[in-house]
Formats: C-alpha cells, structure tokens, sequence
C-alpha cells in the first residue's frame, strides 16, 4: 500500500500521533527541518466526510510538535501552511474545553492566545498534550500560602457529574477545594419588580463551578459559561488551568443586577472569569487565599 493510500484508510475523526505507521501529511512535511526529536507530534483532521476525501487529498488542519523548550503549530489554510511556534514559559494558562464531540486547547498567550480544535473521540491523546505543556510552562517552585480548610459542599449542591470529579479530585496528592458554586436559579437584587417579573419568566441560572488547588497551578472547571437560562440543557465541561506564579491581578466585583459575587483572573495572556451567587460561603476564604499569593495585586472594585 502506498503512502497516500495508507494515510486515506487510517484517516476518520480522530487526531493521531506521528509515527513510523501515521508519518506527518505531506504538505507539512517540508516544514519539519528541526534535528531535535519532538517529545510529541500530532496530526488533527479536517472536518470532512470520508466519502469527500481520497488518496492525495489534504486529510489534515494541524500538525502539532512539542519539544523540550516549545511548541510549534502548523496550520493549513487551502493549500498553504502557517506556522507558529510559542515557548512553554510564554503560556500564561491553558484551557481545555469539551462539549459532546467537540474540544478545544486554548493558550492563553501576551497579545494572543491559539486555539487546537480537535474531536473529543481523541480525548485522552490530547489531554497527554495538554499535560506536556502544564509540566514544563511552569517549572520554578515558589512558595504559595496554605489552602487552609476545605469549603463545605452540601449533598445536592453539584450536580452528579460534578460530584464525581470532586470526588476524583481529592484522590489526587496534594488536590485542595478552594471554592464550589452549584447550579442555583439566580436571584437579582436592587432591581424593579418588573425586571424581578423578566427573571421570573426567563428564569436564567448560575451554573456550577468547582476551584481547586495544588499548591502549583489554580484548577478551576466549569460549565465553559456561567449562565444558562431554564430552557438550555448545558453539556460542556471545560477545565482551566493556570499557574500560581502567572497570576497577576484579582478582582471581586458585586453585581446586584443577577445577584452575584464576579471573580476576574488577570494573566498575562487575558483575563479569567468567573461568578459565584452572593452570599457563597466559600468566597471569603478564596478570596483569603488568592489576596495572599505572591505577584499580585488584589484590587477590589465596586
């Protein structure tokens, strides 16, 4: 079988990791000209039925190589390549976002950030690229303030989903609960009573979120939102991840108007949001926590 043919009968949704039997496409294969051996190439697929390519067609959008010091991007765009590379050092957080089939690896970079589509059937391949670049974007230690005692999360609070990672959560070494939120209708505060009558009728709510810790990075996962009105069914779980040290800023802002505590993260590659219902009991002790980082400047709005 030639190679064309080859790469045709193994192609479908999936990304696939370079190799002697899956080598690179051939239109990105001119750009591979670096003697050093990646730790990791990845081929991710156009999204294309297969009854539309054949042999020779151009079957892949990325082609992704990781090594030691950093990660180089090749992107097809028609018949011609773009290329990108980004240091580890330079990723000030990744995020990686699933929603049914489709996923997504954000890096959040200075003035710019790359996402990597990919179909979540290729999930546990691009998760062991996501963890290549968490073990080497962050390598100095620091010393972090103590977590303190976990937040209380009542039975029912989270949702089954989210009490299952919670649970897988805190089997993991040195894993803390920072902070938890579940999904509650929201409650205005400060409004007229014919803007209380509009909640009433769309009856938007707050989605559940869980803010976790190991001393190293900040954990937070979520529902890639953090509002859904009652007719939306909500299927996303995305998981950021950001490293102590590249937290610059936080912001607590009080918004009467949905009747939430807001919670912004500052990196250097943006910001980072996040909302809690007022009154959460856990918001003091995170807010506690993250005032006590090293590098930032706690700044409260009103």
């Amino acid at each position: 079988m030639d190679a064309q043919a080859q790469e045709y009968d193994r192609f479908g949704p999936w990304a696939i990791e370079i190799s002697d039997e899956d080598p690179p496409p051939p239109l990105f294969e001119p750009y591979l000209t670096r003697a050093e051996p990646a730790l990791l190439s990845v081929k991710i697929p156009r999204h294309i039925e297969r009854r539309a390519a054949r042999p020779g067609t151009d079957l892949y959008d990325y082609l992704i190589s990781l090594y030691e010091d950093d990660v180089m991007i090749l992107q097809r765009v028609d018949q011609e390549v773009r290329s990108q590379t980004c240091r580890y050092q330079d990723v000030q957080h990744l995020c990686v976002k699933r929603c049914l089939l489709r996923g997504v690896i954000h890096l959040g970079l200075p003035g710019r950030s790359i996402d990597l589509p990919y179909n979540t059937v290729s999930d546990k391949l691009m998760q062991h690229l996501a963890v290549l670049v968490r073990e080497r974007y962050c390598r100095e230690s620091s010393s972090n303030p103590s977590p303190g005692t976990e937040p209380t999360v009542a039975e029912g609070e989270l949702s089954f989903y989210f009490e299952r990672l919670l649970a897988a959560e805190r089997n993991q070494p040195d894993m803390h609960l920072l902070a938890a939120q579940g999904t509650v209708p929201l409650e205005p505060r400060s409004v007229s009573a014919a803007r209380r009558l509009v909640f009433g009728i769309t009856r938007k709510r707050l989605l559940e979120s869980l803010h976790l810790t190991d001393g190293r990075e900040l954990k937070i996962v979520d529902r890639g939102k953090s509002y859904a009105y009652r007719w939306e069914t909500c299927y996303s779980a995305d998981t950021s991840f950001i490293p102590i040290a590249n937290v610059r800023a936080v912001t607590w802002r009080e918004d009467d108007t949905n009747g939430t505590t807001d919670l912004i993260l500052r990196t250097g590659g943006g910001e980072i949001f996040h909302a809690f219902a007022q009154g959460n009991p856990s918001i003091d002790p995170y807010a506690a926590f993250l005032a006590a980082l090293p590098r930032i400047a706690a700044v409260a709005s009103t």
